[in-house]
């Protein structure tokens, strides 16, 4: 078919309906597309938004630009299921179609009141001069309809001392009021942790920065999508950096998301920390968002990938990136566990390991390694492979991509490193057709990544 030239911040509409049709239709028939990870029906996914359990049905929206594989006018998509395995498509989303947000609608999270699910995002507004700062809310309805606030932005400032890259609102309640986290910078160039309140979901009060305490830790010139939730008993917080430099293993990325676990004073605007850690340890991880499932699980879903990477074929199948599967989070020994949930597993195939060399019938497989004789694992042919190096006694994994053909992201290196504190018992392999993510120990550890070997085997060494 015939690609369009759509200029950049051009949202959904009338002129365009039969083109992205079009479009849809001939993304279907590429290749590569994951049979468990959400995925755009064409264009560009980023960062998962509006992550909600609600009417007993889940709901994820996700940043979306629908013409093209590449970053441009953000849109909220739209899917539903009730199991986490089989997502159906939904037309109600967020069309950026406001004056407010004329680059835009950007991240942020919902939260159910009165039995209406409160929306909340970023209005992307930009002018010569830089950022204007916008919040802005939009209510779904229990029959599915949402509708934007008309008192739409929201919450249109820049507190002093900030930047104007003000984004990605979580909202939730607690202490018998509703907050509001914001990430930020200040004009010295540090990461901000941005505050307010509210008593009716609507009007907001800033109340100031939260600070990070008990941790002597560089975290870059700016948060994106923070999150809060409680696990197992302990305040877990998500952030995603801007400008952290890389320290031993961690921090590779162009960015980088990181967890805290503490404890949230609001009183006196603190987040102690008692633990923390890169959430993920592969190549293409970001912009995180915890949520509470069906009976209150604490879940995770994240952007799989990072940045504006320019990844393999995805010029010629004009769709790019997906989300993680979902993550049941659990909290110990501080640490934060993430598995997926027991139904998405038992769909892959599960790969019988009695021999060296496995050829799966399947694009999508799953193994589950426990022999320590293994001291490699290597999926594609020898010319052409992504490598896991394995060392089992000293808990420590290598993901080498530098024995692929299709090579991309190199200037943020080309292997991946995990140290885990105890020796390694397990390891479990997802691959949904170049969606692969790495759960070690039972997801004390994980590494989620891209590879595209022509030939798909697998060699264990």
């Amino acid at each position: 078919m015939k690609f369009l030239d759509v200029e950049k911040y051009t949202p959904i509409q009338k002129s365009y309906e039969a083109y992205l049709k079009e479009l849809v239709e001939y993304c279907k028939d590429t290749p590569r597309h994951p049979s468990y990870h959400i995925h755009p029906p064409c264009g560009l996914v980023n960062d998962p938004n509006g992550l909600a359990y609600f009417g007993g049905k889940y709901h994820v929206f996700y940043q979306w630009f629908p013409f093209g594989p590449e970053h441009g006018m953000k849109h909220w998509a739209h899917v539903i299921s009730e199991d986490l395995v089989k997502w159906e498509w939904s037309d109600q989303m967020l069309i950026p179609d406001q004056e407010y947000e004329k680059n835009g609608c950007y991240s942020g999270n919902s939260i159910e009141a009165d039995g209406k699910l409160y929306l909340y995002y970023t209005a992307n507004y930009k002018t010569e001069q830089g950022k204007i700062p916008k919040q802005a809310m939009a209510v779904m309805n229990s029959d599915g309809t949402i509708l934007k606030s008309p008192n739409n932005p929201i919450i249109d400032e820049q507190p002093e001392g900030l930047i104007g890259e003000i984004r990605d609102p979580f909202v939730f309640e607690k202490e018998g009021a509703y907050w509001m986290l914001l990430g930020g910078g200040s004009t010295d160039g540090q990461a901000r942790l941005i505050l307010y309140k509210s008593t009716d979901l609507e009007n907001w009060v800033y109340q100031g920065n939260i600070e990070l305490t008990g941790i002597d830790l560089e975290l870059g010139y700016m948060y994106e999508c923070p999150s809060y939730i409680e696990i197992d008993g302990k305040d877990v917080l998500f952030l995603s950096l801007m400008g952290r430099t890389p320290m031993g293993e961690r921090f590779h990325n162009e960015f980088s998301s990181v967890y805290f676990v503490g404890e949230l004073s609001l009183e006196d605007k603190t987040f102690h920390v008692e633990s923390f850690d890169e959430i993920d340890k592969g190549f293409d991880f970001y912009a995180p968002q915890a949520f509470y499932g069906k009976d209150r699980q604490p879940m995770m879903f994240a952007w799989l990938g990072c940045g504006a990477q320019e990844l393999p074929y995805a010029k010629e199948d004009m769709w790019i990136h997906s989300l993680t599967m979902p993550r049941f989070l659990t909290i110990k020994e501080g640490k934060l566990c993430q598995e997926v949930p027991e139904n998405i597993k038992n769909e892959y195939a599960h790969l019988d390991i009695d021999s060296k060399r496995i050829k799966p019938e399947e694009d999508t497989w799953y193994i589950n390694l426990t022999d320590k004789q293994i001291s490699e694992i290597q999926i594609g042919d020898q010319e052409d492979h992504l490598s896991i190096k394995i060392d089992w006694a000293a808990g420590h994994i290598v993901a080498d991509r530098s024995t692929l053909k299709h090579q991309f992201s190199t200037e943020y290196g080309i292997q991946r490193e995990v140290s885990m504190s105890e020796e390694l018992k397990n390891i479990e392999i997802y691959y949904d057709n170049t969606f692969i993510e790495i759960y070690l120990n039972d997801g004390k550890d994980t590494m989620t990544l891209r590879a595209f070997p022509e030939n798909v085997e697998i060699n264990l060494i």
